[in-house]
């Protein structure tokens, strides 16, 4: 027990600031093991524990002169990583993703094809939403957060500066924002014209 459990150290010491869960370890021992190295090692403060069944090997920041913690967006993509379910950040979290809100929110709040849940992080609550699974699996996730910050926005809320902002946030997107997007509502359709009209017009001005 010893053995694995200074393999699971070392190997959150060498990776400082990455979330693990028990099921990341299984390959060491059985899960009552791994369970109980984890709780001792969280006990003993050489490691932290962030929610319940995620870990992690803090790390500290020389500058601000204290230990950094991972972000709620990373707490959230690892409870679902956990658990195996697809979710995408809606309302004010979705914003948050595409720079048009760079308030810090209290509640983080997600679609999923899991069951609703929620969790308390660092005094910011991580919500997830059920949702049917084709909302969230038919696009990629940067695809599903746009469609979900430009539903949060509405249909007669969105100006040219959320346009251009959207546009920004648009060149991650592998899909075609006009072709593979045609089952969606016709005003969100609208609204991804508009993106990829301004996209192409940049487009066309860079190569002059």
């Amino acid at each position: 027990m010893n053995s694995i459990s200074t393999q699971i150290e070392n190997i959150m010491t060498e990776n400082k600031g990455k979330i693990y869960s028990i099921h990341d370890f299984y390959r060491l021992g059985t899960k009552n093991t791994i369970k109980s190295i984890l709780y001792r090692l969280n006990e003993e403060g050489k490691i932290t524990r962030l929610i319940d069944g995620l870990y992690t090997k803090p790390k500290f920041s020389e500058i601000l002169n204290e230990y950094s913690y991972p972000d709620t967006n990373a707490v959230a993509d690892k409870i679902a990583d956990k658990f195996s379910w697809t979710i995408s950040p809606t309302g004010d979290t979705a914003l948050n993703y595409t720079g048009l809100s760079t308030q810090v929110p209290n509640e983080y709040v997600y679609i999923s094809d899991g069951p609703y849940r929620e969790y308390l992080y660092r005094n910011k609550k991580i919500i997830f939403k059920h949702t049917t699974n084709r909302n969230i699996t038919s696009y990629s996730k940067e695809l599903s957060i746009l469609i979900q910050a430009i539903k949060a926005i509405g249909k007669d809320n969105i100006s040219n500066n959320d346009i251009q902002k959207f546009t920004i946030f648009s060149k991650n997107i592998s899909e075609d924002l006009l072709k593979d997007t045609l089952k969606l509502p016709f005003w969100i359709q609208e609204v991804l014209e508009r993106i990829q009209k301004k996209n192409d017009d940049q487009t066309i001005t860079n190569f002059k």
